[in-house]
């Protein structure tokens, strides 16, 4: 038999509400039903399970309710019962629902939190959505509980600056982002590439690139996110009162944050490798009529054979399009 589930069900963030039905279908229509809306109007995000013996006390509950309210008296009040309906505080509060105010109301259920105008995985939900992403990449979490959160987060910290290092390494390396521009029209790869390391911020970096080349919108507004997230990472994201560490909520908060920012940074270090790969073959192909040496020129081949090569040069061209000087 079907277990009974606790559903968020948004509409128009005003009759959001949390409704216990067995599957979403279900949940959903006990909006439409009372409040009219159709199914384009709703979205239904399961929360969690709802333990077998809390059904026995609604069922009571409303039971009481109908006979001290003389509601539904001509059906067999005993064998009433209370679900699909709306979950009503009693049951979120066994559930382990939590409140808090930061600009706006919010709720905290089963590493969710809801506000007014979305629903956000955090805590260990998020760290586990990454780590079924890319696995090898994040940290192990099979044995992470919140007594150990902390020491977690920290761990995650580290991969996001690590990533964040990786990233800019390779902007920074890949010259085929300098040339082209006017404003180094008269320095060698070499000094350009140092320019680009030595006097940038990461947001001139990409305003320039933006000067020469088009970039897929998709991954432009990937790059304003993650500027906007490793700002706030390196400058102290956990002194925002949303994510102080001191607290349990603070902690699944930052773990959600740095969530979002792997899964989004992790794209990005893929395409801005795909320039660094782009890069190095434009630099073999200028060196291979200039060289005799056998080792370098078998590598020159084994590099432009290699089909992973292709793939990621192929990735570049797809994300930017060179713009044309006329």
């Amino acid at each position: 038999m079907s277990k009974w589930k606790l559903y968020w069900v948004a509409s128009d963030g005003l009759e959001d509400c949390f409704v216990v039905a067995k599957n979403s279908r279900s949940a959903g229509r006990i909006e439409k039903d009372t409040n009219g809306f159709i199914d384009e109007d709703i979205e239904v995000t399961r929360i969690m399970d709802v333990p077998d013996e809390y059904e026995e006390i609604a069922n009571k509950k409303f039971r009481k309710w109908s006979k001290e309210q003389k509601y539904n008296e001509h059906l067999d009040i005993d064998t009433l019962i209370a679900w699909p309906y709306y979950g009503e505080e009693w049951l979120l509060e066994k559930l382990g629902v939590e409140y808090r105010t930061i600009e706006e109301e919010q709720i905290l259920i089963n590493d969710f939190v809801i506000t007014s105008s979305h629903i956000y995985s955090v805590g260990l939900k998020a760290m586990k959505e990454v780590y079924e992403l890319t696995g090898e990449k994040s940290i192990d979490i099979s044995n992470v509980n919140y007594e150990e959160m902390r020491e977690s987060i920290e761990h995650m910290l580290g991969v996001c600056m690590t990533t964040i290092h990786r990233i800019e390494n390779y902007i920074t390396s890949s010259f085929i982002f300098a040339v082209g521009n006017k404003k180094y029209g008269n320095y060698t790869i070499n000094e350009a590439t140092q320019l680009w390391r030595d006097k940038l911020t990461f947001g001139k970096l990409i305003q320039l690139i933006e000067e020469r080349y088009e970039i897929n919108e998709d991954v432009r507004k990937s790059l304003i996110l993650f500027l906007t997230q490793r700002n706030k990472i390196a400058h102290g994201l956990t002194k925002d009162e949303r994510y102080d560490i001191d607290t349990i909520w603070g902690q699944k908060e930052t773990a959600g944050y740095l969530a979002l920012f792997l899964k989004n940074a992790w794209i990005l270090e893929d395409i801005f490798e795909s320039a660094y790969i782009t890069t190095m073959c434009i630099g073999f192909h200028l060196m291979k009529d200039a060289t005799e040496n056998p080792e370098l020129l078998k590598t020159i081949r084994n590099f432009k054979n290699d089909p992973i090569i292709a793939e990621r040069i192929s990735i570049f061209a797809e994300v930017f399009k060179i713009k044309d000087d006329s």
